[in-house]
């Protein structure tokens, strides 16, 4: 994924699959004019809300695991980090330093509230709980994730009938 100028953080396929370019999308009078509560985005359904990160090791996956973690319970970094991976079966490898920076992303976007508590042996820590915003958020992120599994099962299914269909040819 990728930040092209709206701030939702799409996929490439947003602009290179969709009928807009990253001006269009980004323009402020084109979203207003297709109903998006947040001006920007036009056309690509999150609602100027999802946000992701790239690259291999499930980074992509990093904000929707945060958010899933968090509707279970709050909790500061390294116990989030780990039910992430728990409760993934480390199919999403999330590193503390992407962690955090989607924590802070999400705190300052207004999807997530945080807390200083005392830590029982050490340093203070910072606890993170998902407020109502958020839990929108991650109903969106719910939505999308189906899509693409819809597509990515489709995409396969493609294939393996090309296949098919070459193996039958030769």
């Amino acid at each position: 994924m990728h930040e092209h100028g709206c701030g939702c953080h799409q996929d490439a396929a947003h602009h290179e699959m969709g009928s807009m370019s990253d001006t269009e999308c980004c323009d402020t009078d084109t979203a207003a004019e297709r109903g998006h509560a947040h001006g920007r985005g036009a056309g690509c359904g999150c609602g100027g809300r999802r946000r992701g990160g790239g690259g291999p090791g499930g980074g992509a996956m990093t904000e929707p695991a945060v958010l899933a973690v968090l509707l279970r319970d709050g909790g500061h970094g390294y116990d989030l980090r780990r039910s992430i991976d728990e409760l993934t079966g480390q199919a999403v490898s999330v590193d503390s330093g992407g962690l955090y920076r989607t924590l802070r992303r999400l705190e300052a976007d207004g999807f997530v509230g945080s807390t200083w508590v005392e830590g029982e042996t050490g340093p203070q820590r910072r606890t993170y709980e998902l407020n109502d915003e958020g839990r929108e958020l991650a109903q969106d992120w719910a939505g999308e994730l189906r899509s693409r599994a819809s597509m990515s099962t489709r995409l396969a299914d493609l294939i393996d009938e090309g296949l098919g269909r070459a193996g039958d040819a030769r």
